[in-house]
C-alpha cells in the first residue's frame, strides 16, 4: 500500500478516536513538560485533561476539541506528582496543627504518615481531611506500642479494638516475644499492618512472618555482614518498606555551627524565642561534654551516617522499595521544609534523582495501595508545577508555581497567601 496512503488513514483513523471520545473535564493543563514518575523520561507538549479529581486524558501534541470549565496553560513548565513524607510526627497541640498542614502543603507535600499517634489525631483527620479539603491527607498510626507496655492478652485485644480506626500498628519497641507474637496475631485477624522500629530483642524467623510492613531509620540493617544479607533478602522477599530518615541523624550530628543551625531551611516559620532556646541548649550540651569529646562525637556520628549511605545502595541495587522522610520531629527541623535536604542526603548514597523522587511518589502510593503517586489515566490528580526539573536539580522544588489537589488549583498567589498567614517574618 502506498505510504502516504496509510499516513491518511492513520490520521483519519486517529481524528475517528478524537470525535468518539468525550473531551469534557473541568480543568485542562496545556503545554506541560511531564515528570510522569512511572519512567525516567520528560514528556514535552503534553496536556492534561482532569475530571472530578482524576487525570481523565493525557494528550500529547495538537490537541483535539474540547469541552473544558477552565484552561491553565502552563508554558512549558514542569509537572510532577505532589509530595509525601512517610515518617511525621504530629503536633502536641491542635492550636498548632493546621499551621503544621500548611508547612507541609506550600512544601508540596500532600500526604503524610503518622509514625506517633494519638487517640485525638481520629478527629483532627475528620476535621481537615473533608471532601474539599486542601490540606495534605493523613495516614494515621494508633498510639505506639513501646517495652515499658507489659500488656495482658485481654488488654492486648482492648488496644486492638480502640486501634481499628487507625491505619497501622506502630511499634517503637516491645517487651518480650510473648507479647509480639500476641499483638502480632491480633494484627492478622484484623489485617492491620505493623510499622515501625525493627525490634532487637525478637527472633527474626517471627519479625518475617508478621504484619511488619516498614521499618523506620534503617533499624536492623546497619549490622554485621550475615546477619545483613539475611535479613535484606527477607525484606525484598516480604516486600517491606524502608524508611531511612537521614536527616534527622545528619542535623543530630552536631556537625553543623550556631549560624548554620539558625539558617536552617523553613527557620523563618519558628518564633525567634523558640530558636533562641533551641540554641542555649546547644551550646549548654556542647560546652558540657568539651570541645574533644564533641568532635569526637560529631566524627563518630557522621561515620554511621556513611555506613547508612552504604546500606541504602545496597537496598536499591536488590530492588528493595523506600520510603522518604527526615523525620521532623527535632529542633532545627521544620514540617515540609526538610524534603530536600532528605533529597541531597540521599544523593550521597549514590541513588539517581529519579531514583529519590520515587520514593516521596510512586514508592509511597504503592505501600499504601493508593491511586495515586503517578500522571496515569484515571488516577488521583495531585500534581506540583515547577518552574525547573528535578529530575537534574532538587532545587527546582524549592519554588512551588502551583499545586493541584482535590480538584482544587493552588496558583502561587494562594501558596503565597499561605505562607504569609503562618511566617515569623
Amino acid at each position: 500500500m502506498n505510504v502516504r496512503i496509510i499516513i491518511v488513514l492513520m490520521l483519519l483513523f486517529k481524528s475517528t478516536i478524537y470525535a468518539q471520545n468525550n473531551f469534557d473535564g473541568d480543568f485542562l493543563f496545556k503545554n506541560a513538560s511531564l515528570i510522569t514518575m512511572k519512567e525516567d523520561k520528560l514528556i514535552k507538549n503534553s496536556s492534561l485533561l482532569i475530571k472530578d479529581g482524576k487525570i481523565k486524558e493525557i494528550l500529547v501534541g495538537k490537541l483535539p476539541s474540547l469541552k473544558v470549565k477552565k484552561i491553565i496553560d502552563l508554558g512549558g513548565k514542569f509537572v510532577m506528582p505532589t509530595l509525601s513524607d512517610a515518617h511525621v510526627h504530629l503536633p502536641k497541640e491542635e492550636k498548632e496543627f493546621k499551621k503544621y498542614l500548611i508547612l507541609n502543603l506550600i512544601n508540596g507535600v500532600t500526604n503524610l504518615r503518622s509514625m506517633r499517634g494519638k487517640w485525638e489525631h481520629l478527629k483532627y483527620r475528620d476535621k481537615y481531611n473533608t471532601k474539599g479539603s486542601i490540606y495534605p491527607k493523613l495516614f494515621l498510626s494508633a498510639p505506639p506500642i513501646s517495652r515499658r507496655y507489659e500488656f495482658t492478652k485481654n488488654e492486648l485485644v482492648s488496644f486492638m479494638e480502640a486501634a481499628r480506626k487507625f491505619d497501622f500498628i506502630k511499634i517503637l519497641s516491645i517487651k518480650n516475644e510473648k507479647i509480639f507474637k500476641q499483638l502480632d496475631s491480633l494484627c492478622k485477624k484484623e489485617n492491620i499492618s505493623i510499622g515501625g522500629h525493627f525490634p532487637s530483642n525478637i527472633n527474626d524467623k517471627y519479625i518475617f512472618n508478621s504484619k511488619y510492613k516498614s521499618f523506620e531509620h534503617l533499624g536492623g540493617l546497619v549490622t554485621d555482614g550475615e546477619a545483613f544479607k539475611e535479613r535484606l533478602s527477607k525484606i525484598k522477599e516480604k516486600n517491606i518498606f524502608i524508611c531511612p530518615t537521614l536527616s534527622w541523624y545528619d542535623i543530630g550530628s552536631g556537625r553543623y555551627n550556631y549560624k548554620e543551625l539558625r539558617n536552617m531551611p523553613g527557620m523563618n516559620f519558628i518564633a525567634k524565642e523558640t530558636i533562641d532556646n533551641w540554641i542555649v541548649k546547644t551550646k549548654a550540651y556542647r560546652t558540657k561534654i568539651g570541645k574533644k569529646e564533641y568532635e569526637k562525637e560529631v566524627r563518630e556520628e557522621l561515620d554511621k551516617l556513611n555506613k547508612k549511605y552504604i546500606v541504602i545502595k545496597k537496598l536499591y541495587d536488590v530492588g528493595v522499595k523506600m520510603l522518604l522522610s527526615p523525620d521532623s520531629s527535632s529542633k532545627y527541623m521544620v514540617p515540609g521544609f526538610g524534603m530536600i535536604g532528605e533529597m541531597k542526603l540521599l544523593k550521597k548514597a549514590g541513588l539517581t534523582n529519579y531514583a529519590i523522587l520515587e520514593m516521596a511518589t510512586k514508592n509511597y502510593a504503592e505501600f499504601l495501595q493508593q491511586n495515586r503517586g503517578t500522571l496515569e489515566l484515571n488516577k488521583e490528580a495531585e500534581f506540583l508545577v515547577l518552574n525547573k526539573n528535578p529530575l537534574i536539580d532538587f532545587a527546582a522544588l524549592e519554588k512551588i508555581e502551583s499545586i493541584f489537589l482535590n480538584n482544587q488549583f493552588l496558583a502561587k498567589k494562594d501558596i503565597e497567601a499561605l505562607s504569609k498567614s503562618i511566617s515569623f517574618n
